[in-house]
């Protein structure tokens, strides 16, 4: 392959990575604006779901074309595979950090979060920012905690819905809060499991195995 195929690829794998760490921001914000019941923050977030689209068009149709016009093979295959995963992926969280911010509104003023749920996001995003790491060092090493967090979030995703259903039967939250609560714990806990697709995915571009995330060591 060309030099200028092979700086073509390492500017995509670039961009993929940018766009990753774009939508993990766009997650982030969205949490922390329904912490404070923050809705000037949540309106900047939802104005940024048709740039989110825009850029998953324009990448994923970029990985299509390296794969079209250079017939890469093997490694470089792999690469570009993984990082069209990864653009998926990505495009997903940021679109379930916008539907994250339309649950915002004044009524977070009356309630606290739910601490495992605050918990949830923050384990999220560390979830989120090992995987882009992998992605970008290509250091595998990073997916052995992945797989840790992953156990923990989905024992908080249970415990959490749980408890806000027992909340909402017992009146202490209202109806609209409890369901905008039971919303954003099923969107983080989709978020983590993107993150997991990913890690198997990479490992599988360095290595050319499938193994489930929780199997690599």
């Amino acid at each position: 392959m060309s030099d200028h195929y092979h700086a073509e690829l390492a500017s995509y794998k670039d961009e993929v990575i940018w766009y990753g760490r774009f939508a993990l921001d766009v997650l982030k914000h969205s949490v922390s604006a329904f912490e404070a019941g923050d809705t000037r923050v949540a309106s900047d977030i939802i104005r940024q779901k048709a740039y989110v689209s825009s850029q998953y068009e324009h990448l994923y149709g970029k990985g299509i074309l390296l794969i079209a016009l250079n017939q890469p093979m093997a490694a470089d295959l792999r690469l570009i595979s993984c990082a069209m995963d990864v653009v998926t992926s990505s495009e997903r969280i940021g679109r379930y950090g916008k539907d994250i911010a339309e649950l915002v509104s004044a009524e977070t003023e009356k309630y606290f979060i739910p601490d495992k749920l605050y918990e949830m996001g923050e384990l999220t995003g560390k979830n989120l920012e090992h995987i882009y790491n992998v992605f970008a060092s290509d250091d595998l090493s990073l997916l052995k905690e992945c797989a840790s967090i992953e156990d923990t979030v989905d024992r908080l995703y249970n415990e959490v819905y749980a408890e806000l259903v027992e909340q909402i039967e017992e009146k202490t939250v209202s109806v609209a809060y409890g369901c905008a609560c039971l919303m954003m714990n099923r969107y983080l806990e989709r978020c983590s499991d993107h993150a997991c697709r990913m890690g198997e995915k990479m490992y599988y571009m360095q290595t050319g195995k499938h193994v489930p995330l929780s199997e690599i060591q």
